[in-house]
């Protein structure tokens, strides 16, 4: 089968593509505002630090109002993605460049009960401060060998995490979500630490054994209730999962 190809031939490419110099957030904009603008914010700058990129608050301010601006034009409950990579420079490793700045939005469509499979990493896990577009790659080059469309992520005994989200598990009474190298540091879940409704630790795969309820947590969907993880039903609507719902109620309502 021939597929169609799209061919530049160029003098310079951006760094987020020859060397993944990049990092994103993805967020909702509800009626004109970004809930909890600034931990994303801070987030991303902690990604591109780590590339040796500052963005200033003239920056940020520019960056912000152009989200809104571009969510806004598309309704009033919009899905925005934000990348920030090294931008446009000449061959090698150590080519100077200044940051490029790429807005992504479409609108928002809520998702019904989710079921997950579980499945192994196969790359070695890597601390994740931030959204690093790398490592998104190596998800992508895993998939190839899942086969599932819905994948919960697990390493060496571990649960991980959704594909694109956090995931809390109601067990032995509590919330708990996993900690360690390859969870991302979601600010989602960080909302629900902040406030002791969930507590991050470890989670063996052996935990599902004890689960009741879980959820996906992420910036777009907020809460995602999981109806099934493997063989193991999970009741979407399971009253355990009320406090959860309630949290998510009080997220909206400061939007």
């Amino acid at each position: 089968m021939s597929v169609a190809v799209n061919i530049q031939v160029v003098e310079q490419l951006d760094r987020g593509i020859s060397y993944a110099e990049s990092c994103f957030e993805t967020f909702r904009v509800i009626h004109g505002a970004i809930f909890l603008w600034d931990k994303h914010w801070q987030r991303l700058q902690r990604g591109m630090q780590s590339f040796g990129f500052t963005l200033n608050d003239s920056a940020q301010e520019t960056i912000q109002q152009q989200c809104l601006t571009t969510a806004t034009n598309m309704g009033d409950d919009c899905l925005v993605r934000l990348s920030v990579s090294g931008g446009s420079a000449a061959w090698g490793l150590h080519a100077t460049s200044k940051p490029q700045v790429y807005i992504q939005a479409m609108p928002f469509t809520a998702k019904e009960a989710i079921a997950l499979t579980t499945v192994e990493y196969p790359f070695p896990l890597l601390p994740r401060p931030a959204k690093f577009a790398s490592d998104y790659a190596l998800t992508l080059r895993a998939m190839r060998q899942w086969n599932t469309d819905t994948p919960l992520i697990c390493k060496d005994g571990l649960i991980i995490s959704g594909i694109t989200a956090n995931i809390a598990l109601f067990a032995n009474n509590k919330w708990v979500t996993p900690d360690g190298d390859g969870v991302l540091q979601g600010i989602i879940r960080q909302f629900f630490m902040d406030r002791h409704a969930i507590t991050a630790a470890p989670c063996p795969t052996s935990i599902l054994e004890q689960t009741k309820a879980a959820v996906l947590l992420n910036s777009g969907s907020l809460i995602q209730a999981i109806s099934q993880i493997d063989k193991l039903t999970l009741d979407a609507n399971h009253p355990l999962a009320g406090k959860t719902l309630t949290y998510k109620l009080k997220i909206l309502k400061q939007i």
